[in-house]
């Protein structure tokens, strides 16, 4: 007994050395958040399609369609396969209601700052998968709440953050766009710009797991995108517009295509994210919250 309790007294000093969030089954804070000092997760994911609304409202975590698509895709372009959640061609997941009222998961505000990561592949590699994984604001809705004093009537601006879109080039394609005016259905907006510096050279099989992250600074008014915790590039302002530190971002998950068409699966494995340990937003309580 002697000789197991001088073993158990030199591992208990490995053992209390052991880091809080592993000792308590919390996510190991990624790269991407920990560059920027963001510890405190109130996201974190692994989705199925059960957590999908069979509606535009309520208690979900995820809706099926833009605020602006009509109905949306129907809940067919969703299945749960192997415990993870897969999207066919034309699904498009959004994490907030219709009316922007309601929903399980919590906004990414623009104030606080904030990381956000999704761990996602492919069934294939063809070209024409175009998978987006974008965050935009939920101020930029039918009322138009991205109207700010002094601006003329009708006049909104916003922000929209994609963290990738597949096709585009040989890997990751990060864009961060500057949106202003009065729209028109002729027109659109009249006012945008985006960063140039958003395709990557490096390539990615995207039929193997990749973590695309992205993190919003609002002190430097800069955006910057990871890719298995490893930074790809950041962009600044005009870019990044001084009015995305006002708003709070939805997530967004889209199986699309660059025109022709070709079936494929978006599988889903994780999401994440992350904003300073002083936020007033509540911590994720698990590896899944249900």
């Amino acid at each position: 007994m002697r000789s197991v309790s001088r073993i158990v007294l030199a591992l208990l000093p490995a053992v209390m050395s052991v880091p809080r969030a592993v000792a308590q089954g919390e996510p190991a804070v990624p790269p991407g958040a920990a560059a920027l000092g963001y510890t405190r997760c109130i996201i974190n994911e692994r989705p199925i399609a059960a957590d999908i609304a069979p509606g535009r409202n309520g208690d979900y975590k995820w809706f099926s369609g833009q605020w602006y698509a009509g109905d949306g895709p129907s809940l067919d372009h969703y299945r749960t396969q192997d415990g993870v959640l897969a999207l066919r061609l034309g699904g498009d997941l959004v994490s907030t209601s219709r009316d922007f009222t309601g929903g399980k998961l919590p906004l990414l505000p623009g104030p606080d700052e904030f990381y956000v990561e999704f761990e996602v592949r492919l069934s294939d590699n063809d070209p024409d998968h175009w998978p987006a994984l974008w965050l935009m604001p939920a101020e930029h809705n039918g009322r138009q709440e991205d109207h700010y004093e002094g601006d003329p009537p009708g006049y909104e601006r916003f922000m929209e953050f994609d963290i990738d879109e597949g096709g585009f080039g040989p890997g990751l394609t990060g864009t961060v766009h500057s949106t202003s005016g009065v729209w028109s259905k002729e027109h659109g907006y009249p006012e945008h710009v985006q960063n140039p510096n958003n395709v990557s050279g490096v390539p990615l099989d995207r039929s193997a797991w990749h973590t695309f992250g992205g993190s919003f600074d609002p002190s430097r008014q800069q955006v910057t995108w990871w890719v298995d915790g490893v930074e790809q590039m950041s962009a600044g302002a005009p870019y990044v517009p001084e009015v995305a530190a006002k708003q709070h971002f939805y997530l967004i998950i889209s199986a699309q295509t660059h025109g022709a068409g070709k079936p494929y699966d978006m599988l889903v494995r994780s999401v994440r994210a992350y904003v300073p340990p002083t936020s007033s937003l509540p911590a994720a309580s698990g590896p899944q919250a249900r």
